[in-house]
């Protein structure tokens, strides 16, 4: 592993490059001390503003692993709404790569075991939205961990199906 670091100012970047299968991978550690693992290059963003999730400040992070870290979720669906994000700055869960796939439910285990000491729901739901047409507002994949509670809805039957509007087959 070689490393170095390059300062502009107040904020520090430090470049971490792995040797790995014969290939080298850059990683990122930044000023506020979050490692990024992944690719070479940033992918353009299509908003004006930063992403929200590409660099979280560390007293937002609950759990982590190399690839994902859990937080809460700022506009929550219901008491204890996590969210389970990549470091590495993706559309969605389907553009995520084996080493993303492979650590996921590390990240949701931690996530769940957080949950459930703080609120012990009854059940959860799990699961993400791809596009926009789907719900997703916040175009960088992140995965929802959200407790459900007894009488929490009138009718729970069915879970994502009631937000699908029918379809003939």
């Amino acid at each position: 592993m070689v490393s170095g670091i390059k300062s502009k100012g107040p904020v520090s970047v430090v470049f971490i490059f792995r040797r790995k299968r014969s290939t080298f991978s850059l990683s990122l550690l930044t000023h506020r001390g979050i490692y990024v693992p992944g690719l070479t290059k940033r992918l353009p963003m299509t908003e004006t503003k930063p992403c929200q999730f590409c660099s979280p400040h560390l007293t937002v992070i609950k759990a982590r692993n190399e690839y994902w870290y859990a937080r809460w979720d700022r506009f929550p669906a219901s008491k204890g709404h996590m969210l389970v994000i990549p470091f590495r700055h993706v559309q969605n869960c389907f553009d995520t790569i084996p080493e993303e796939h492979s650590t996921l439910f590390e990240v949701l285990d931690a996530a769940k075991k957080i949950i459930d000491e703080k609120y012990a729901p009854d059940g959860y739901n799990v699961g993400f939205n791809a596009g926009s047409v789907a719900g997703q507002g916040v175009m960088h994949c992140h995965v929802h961990v959200i407790p459900r509670y007894h009488g929490d809805t009138d009718n729970p039957h069915g879970g994502v199906r009631s937000v699908v509007r029918k379809w003939e087959h």
